[in-house]
């Protein structure tokens, strides 16, 4: 979420929109970069989550690790399809737009 956000806020201001995998790629880092993160403090809480009852630990497993997981993730995300949106005025040759059609429909294929 740090990278993909930084750099996402960064390529919005400058007005340029990156390539699917320019803006995936950051995604990717902030993954992981997470997954060490993680992957240490759970190294570190192993031994104090063997002394719980199993409801406990996988409580804080999943308070500690699936939500912020989660948070992250999708929040980066968000960023990266943010920095590639194009919207009705960046841009599109012809007036057009991709959200919708001058109906407000979408278009069918």
């Amino acid at each position: 979420m740090i990278v993909s956000r930084t750099v996402a806020r960064h390529r919005i201001a400058t007005g340029t929109r990156p390539g699917w995998f320019g803006a995936w790629s950051l995604v990717a880092v902030d993954a992981l970069l997470l997954f060490v993160v993680m992957g240490l403090a759970f190294g570190a809480a192993q031994g104090l989550l063997h002394s719980w009852p199993v409801w406990a630990a996988i409580l804080a497993l999943f308070l500690v690790f699936f939500i912020p997981l989660q948070i992250v993730l999708i929040t980066a995300a968000l960023w990266a399809a943010k920095s590639r949106w194009i919207g009705h005025d960046d841009g599109l040759e012809g007036g057009a737009s991709l959200s919708v059609h001058e109906d407000g429909n979408l278009p069918h294929s």
